[in-house]
């Protein structure tokens, strides 16, 4: 079994701890990727979302494991990193690329997804977009889907065999979103899907958005 089914058996309920939050906040404002790297060598990318808390390293480990209970600084921590899954990679896009993190009840770390799901942050159509830095580029996703669902693994696929099963995927993920963002997806686009937990009675909150452009940023 993959292990990336283990990210759903994690929720979090407890008090800030100052220290880590000191360290997530100096992290937030330093979009520096060479700097980030020199930290932590699994550093892959930066994550930010208009209108939200989420402005932070992506780091990616070997498993969907460790950065469950570890930060982006490797420093053992509940409240974990955001980490990209094992099986992608941004410099070389699947088809379905899935970041993960918890949804802390402080709004850090993916806790402020649960904005997504607020009319006033619908209504703007500004905060449509998601934007991952690299060391070479800039890509931006626009988000097409959000919505809550029980635990299951099917839109944390990865790989498609064939052209008609994406497709599927696609259709399904799209009727599953509580909003109509008005944004069309087919089988040629790279899909961003972003998943934390809801609550500690196994829903999740997930996000799908997809790639708009890519710019290079050296």
């Amino acid at each position: 079994m993959l292990l990336v089914y283990n990210i759903t058996d994690y929720y979090y309920d407890y008090k800030d701890n100052l220290e880590l939050t000191k360290k997530l906040e100096k992290v937030k404002s330093n979009t520096d990727f060479l700097k980030l790297k020199k930290i932590n060598s699994e550093v892959v990318g930066i994550i930010k979302i208009k209108n939200t808390n989420i402005n932070y390293p992506i780091v990616q480990s070997s498993d969907n494991t460790y950065y469950l209970n570890h930060s982006y600084t490797k420093e053992k921590s509940s409240a974990g990193a955001i980490f990209l899954d094992y099986r992608n990679d941004l410099e070389n896009l699947s088809k379905n690329n899935i970041i993960y993190g918890h949804h802390r009840l402080d709004n850090t770390m993916f806790g402020s997804l649960s904005n997504l799901f607020e009319e006033e942050w619908l209504n703007n159509k500004d905060n449509y977009y998601i934007t991952v830095d690299t060391r070479e580029e800039k890509l931006t996703f626009k988000i097409f889907s959000v919505y809550t669902i029980s635990k299951e693994s099917y839109y944390i696929k990865t790989y498609f065999s064939n052209t008609k099963y994406f497709k599927e995927f696609l259709e399904t993920i799209m009727k599953r979103s509580i909003f109509n963002f008005g944004t069309n997806v087919n089988t040629n686009d790279k899909i961003l899907t972003l998943s934390t937990c809801k609550n500690n009675f196994g829903k999740r909150i997930v996000v799908h958005a997809k790639l708009l452009k890519k710019e290079e940023t050296n």
